[in-house]
């Protein structure tokens, strides 16, 4: 049983960054956030919590079919997974931000 937990918060971590950096990719967001154009924060934000909430619906239809009641740790383990890209997105977006204004 430790071996499916392990394993699925794995596929949790790698699920939450494809979709993610699908999405940015398809927002456009890291030209965004080099060019200082606008919403890019939102878009990041965004992008993050729409993966958790798709990341969170898969899993609660794999805690429903195995007929558990484990929804709080599902949800725990996609939003410590979607928090890891998302600390990364935000300081990428804190560390090229400051250096448009800077570089004006």
């Amino acid at each position: 049983m430790l071996g499916f937990l392990f394993a699925g918060v794995f596929l949790a971590v790698v699920a939450a960054y494809a979709c993610t950096e699908y999405q940015l990719v398809l927002f456009d967001a890291w030209r965004r956030v080099m060019t200082g154009t606008s919403y890019a924060l939102l878009i990041i934000v965004g992008a993050n919590l729409a993966s958790f909430l798709l990341l969170f619906a898969c899993t609660s239809v794999f805690v429903f079919a195995s007929g558990s009641h484990h929804y709080a740790e599902a949800a725990a383990i996609c939003g410590f997974a979607q928090a890891i890209w998302l600390a990364q997105h935000l300081w990428f977006y804190y560390r090229n931000h400051l250096r448009l204004r800077y570089e004006n």
